[in-house]
């Protein structure tokens, strides 16, 4: 009886621990040649400094897959090399990632079909970004000037730039509790060589939560930016 009960007190707890973790299964599909045979990495970095690699696997035929364990919900890259190929959230369920030629999208689980419909947007954004972008240099093979170009150009760039930056941190905003938000905040800051306070990025720490700040990147971001404008200083 002794020997019974113990038995099921261990098989209950190793169940407990089972379900406390989260298990991500993910199959991709790429019809891209250049991805062909390479070898494609998952890999985190909870610091935002220090990256690791979690799977990896190889492109046959265009077809790719992920699955494993983590002890939660994690902010993770797909990518090839040296190369951040998309981003991606380890969660429990079943995710399916397309790369093609049109851009990289992801579906499946709760956050990734978040992150999915923001990338959506964004991708809208970026496109008309472009377009603007082929309209200059339209004009300048037509013979104006740049300065011209610029003149004409710059209200429409101006409201797409602005646009971009209300987007993007309003995502952070709505995601302060969840990966998500602290995911693209890392995103948003390794645009800069250094660290630096934009207004964006100011924006985005003035209305965050303290559980948002005490994120390892976040608090040390904010601790290199305050030394990075101390050291300008003593220039």
């Amino acid at each position: 009886m002794k020997k019974s009960v113990y038995s099921i007190f261990i098989s209950g707890f190793l169940l407990l621990l089972t379900s406390c973790s989260q298990q991500y299964n993910i199959a991709g599909n790429s019809n891209l040649p250049v991805m062909d045979g390479r070898m494609l990495y998952l890999t985190i970095s909870p610091d935002g400094t220090v990256r690791s690699n979690v799977d990896s696997c190889q492109v046959v035929h265009g077809r790719f897959s992920f699955q494993g364990d983590v002890d939660s919900v994690v902010w993770a890259q797909l990518c090839m090399g040296n190369e951040n190929v998309m981003p991606v959230v380890l969660e429990n369920g079943k995710v399916d990632i397309f790369v093609d030629n049109f851009g990289q999208r992801v579906k499946g689980s709760p956050l990734n079909n978040k992150l999915a419909e923001f990338w959506r947007k964004k991708e809208r954004i970026d496109n008309d970004i472009w377009g603007v972008q082929q309209q200059y240099m339209r004009l300048i093979r037509e013979g104006k000037s740049p300065q011209e170009v610029r003149k004409k150009l710059s209200s429409q760039t101006r409201k797409l730039s602005t646009r971009m930056q209300d987007l993007e941190t309003k995502f952070v905003q709505d995601n302060y509790g969840n990966v998500l938000g602290t995911g693209f905040f890392m995103m948003i800051c390794s645009q800069y060589p250094i660290p630096v306070l934009t207004a964006q990025i100011r924006k985005i720490l003035d209305d965050a939560p303290t559980s948002f700040l005490c994120h390892p990147f976040v608090h040390n971001y904010i601790l290199e930016t305050r030394y990075v404008k101390e050291n300008k200083r003593k220039r």
